[in-house]
């Protein structure tokens, strides 16, 4: 009997942790993707080049994609700029995004 009332709350307990799991790696792919991005911008001095390899190196999955990718070179500064679109696992609630932003300073 207590097998059967514990159950369904250790399953809605694993849910969670799978929505946190999933979040925190859309966090860190797009976090990796700015800083790389902004160091290889400021390298390359091409702000075209790099958002289109950003674009093609983030793992979109079925639970979360790049929603935006920008990377712009002013001021002596590459600044890249990414949205990431995190679904919810397991209820029917609307995405929510993950924004993070990187600058380096170009070198000549």
């Amino acid at each position: 009997m207590e097998f059967v009332s514990v159950w369904p709350l250790v399953v809605l307990m694993c849910l969670f942790v799978w929505q946190f799991v999933v979040a925190g790696m859309a966090v860190l792919e797009t976090e990796t993707l700015v800083k790389e991005g902004a160091r290889l911008a400021a390298r390359s001095g091409s702000a075209e080049r790099e958002e289109k390899r950003g674009m093609e190196a983030f793992r979109n999955t079925g639970d979360y994609r790049l929603a935006s990718y920008r990377v712009k070179i002013r001021d002596g500064q590459a600044e890249v700029h990414a949205e990431t679109e995190i679904d919810a696992v397991f209820l029917p609630l609307p995405s929510f995004r993950y924004h993070a932003s990187a600058k380096a300073p170009v070198i000549r």
